[in-house]
């Protein structure tokens, strides 16, 4: 391309930038709607999900084990510290549950999505692939 063909035909120019932004948008568009598109982002909700919890959990064996040492020393502590540190792995262990709440609402969403697009010879891997633990035959399978 020249610059005297761009000077000529600089609409062209600006309708092909126009058309490949459309296009890429388009295609964007096809491939979050797609079922591996629609699988990829709540896999990446459930990653979150996951990484939350194992914070979650981690917080609250620290808080256990704070407040652990504090009852070995329970002579030489402040009582208000024993009840601060209890207080703490209270609030551990209720966040944790919420993670892990959450945690149970993106599984499901991933396993509607497998169940929704994907063909049954397929489902079993995917499942196996994607999630954490096992899924629990006494629960059925609902939202």
């Amino acid at each position: 391309m020249t610059v005297e063909f761009l000077t000529r035909n600089w609409s062209l120019a600006i309708a092909s930038v126009l058309l490949s932004a459309i296009a890429l948008f388009v295609l964007h568009r096809i491939y979050s709607d797609s079922a591996r598109g629609q699988l990829r982002s709540r896999l990446r909700e459930l990653a979150t999900r996951y990484r939350d919890v194992d914070r979650a959990q981690r917080a609250a064996e620290k808080a256990h084990r704070k407040l652990e040492r504090l009852g070995a020393r329970v002579a030489a502590v402040k009582p208000r510290h024993i009840d601060e540190a209890r207080e703490a792995l209270e609030d551990a262990r209720s966040l944790l549950k919420i993670a892990e709440d959450q945690v149970l609402v993106a599984e499901n969403h991933v396993r509607k999505v497998i169940v929704e697009e994907f063909p049954p010879q397929k489902q079993d891997a995917l499942r196996q692939r994607h999630l954490r633990r096992p899924e629990d035959k006494s629960k059925p399978f609902t939202f």
